[in-house]
Formats: C-alpha cells, structure tokens, sequence
C-alpha cells in the first residue's frame, strides 16, 4: 500500500509540468507560456500522455538566473490550487562539447479546497544542456528531485522516500531573434518504483517500475534578445 501511494503522489503531482527554464532568460526578459502533457497511459491500447495543462511566467534577472512560477490549471478545474515557483541559475557555460550546467531550486504546493487542506514539497533540478545552430537551440539532460518530509504517509504508514527522483531529457526550438520557444521533454517518473500496484495503466520503458511522462509547451518572450 505504501508503494502504491508513493507513485500516486510522483506521478500526481512531480509529473504535473516539465522543466521550467532550463535556459534563464536575459536579464529584463520577460516569458508567458503554457504546457501540456503528463504521464504516458494505455488508452484504449494506444500510449497516450495524460492531459495535464500548466500555465507559466518567468522574468530574467540577469543572464544567468531567471525567476519563475506556474498554476496548474487541470488542477483547479477539479477544485484544487496548485502552483509551483522557482529559481534558475546557471552556473557553468558550454565550452565546446562541456555543455552548460543550471540548477532550479523551488516548490510545488497544492490547496484543496473541499478538503480545507493542502501540502507542500521543495524541489531541485539540474540540468546539462548544449546551444547549437545559429538560433542557439539546445538539448538537455538532468534529473528532477521532489522532497517530502512529512514522517507519515496518508495511510498513517510511515515515510520511507523522502526524495523522489525522475530523470528527464529535453529539447528547444526557438524562433527567429528568440521570440518564441517550442518546448518538449521526456520524463522517466520514479523509474525505481513499482507501477504494477496502480489501478492505472501506466506505460514505462522500465517496465514495471515508474512511468513514462511527455510534455510539449510554447512560451513568447517578451523583451531584450541579446543572446542571438
């Protein structure tokens, strides 16, 4: 019982949205964007993402770090506030085939308002990724942590996984002068994690363990272009 609440809780709430601004933006740049996209599921015997929807801001403070925030609007339409919200930074810049490094700390929370309850998790990314051709888009790879500190689960059992772990790959298509972005990823949720305790049919190129999550987003900058 505990497992299976585990992976209700990962691919719940951790497979919600993808990452947010592996890239920071220029400093006084402004970004508004929406995502889609969940985890993978046996629909009628075809994969399919789960139709999770998000909507985004972020604003660069300078080159190298970008603040930014979500509401997830499949959420609220079942009665439920969820947000998340962050910090990029990046810290290490591509020189060559070393690629660029950033990481994002922040939280995602969740407010039912049936309930009168709610819950909240710090997460931390870190992501390598690489610029190329003339529009400078680029591919990444890295890895996502959602942190729970709560000692008991809702069963009453206790805590055992205070940190769920979901690797994820990327890529970034950008638009002319960097006006727009096209965004997609692939998350592997909780691939140390049996999926077969689940009554959903989650689909996962680990087999039995985790799920598979797929996102597509767009985003309009608004602002300085400097980076190209």
């Amino acid at each position: 019982m505990r497992t299976y609440l585990l992976l209700l809780l990962v691919l719940g709430i951790a497979s919600c949205a993808p990452s947010r601004f592996v890239e920071p933006l220029d400093k006084g740049e402004w970004s508004v964007g929406a995502n889609y996209g969940g985890p993978v599921i046996d629909f009628a015997g075809a994969p399919i993402p789960v139709p999770i929807t998000s909507i985004e801001v972020g604003y660069g403070l300078d080159s190298t770090k970008t603040i930014h925030g979500g509401l997830h609007t499949t959420a609220l339409l079942f009665g439920n506030l969820q947000i998340d919200a962050g910090m990029t930074y990046q810290f290490l810049h591509q020189k060559k085939y070393i690629p660029n490094v950033s990481g994002a700390l922040g939280f995602n929370t969740i407010y039912d308002f049936d309930d009168k309850s709610g819950k909240f998790w710090p997460t931390l990314d870190l992501n390598a990724f690489w610029n190329y051709g003339e529009r400078r888009n680029y591919f990444y790879v890295g890895f996502n942590n959602y942190f729970d500190f709560t000692k008991t689960l809702e069963s009453g059992e206790s805590q055992k996984n205070n940190i769920l772990f979901s690797p994820q790959i990327g890529h970034i298509i950008k638009g002319k002068n960097r006006s727009w972005e096209l965004t997609t990823e692939i998350k592997f949720l909780a691939p140390y994690i049996r999926n077969d305790y689940a009554f959903v049919p989650y689909k996962s190129i680990t087999g039995n363990f985790g799920a598979a999550g797929f996102y597509l987003g767009f985003r309009k900058i608004l602002g300085n272009k400097a980076k190209n």
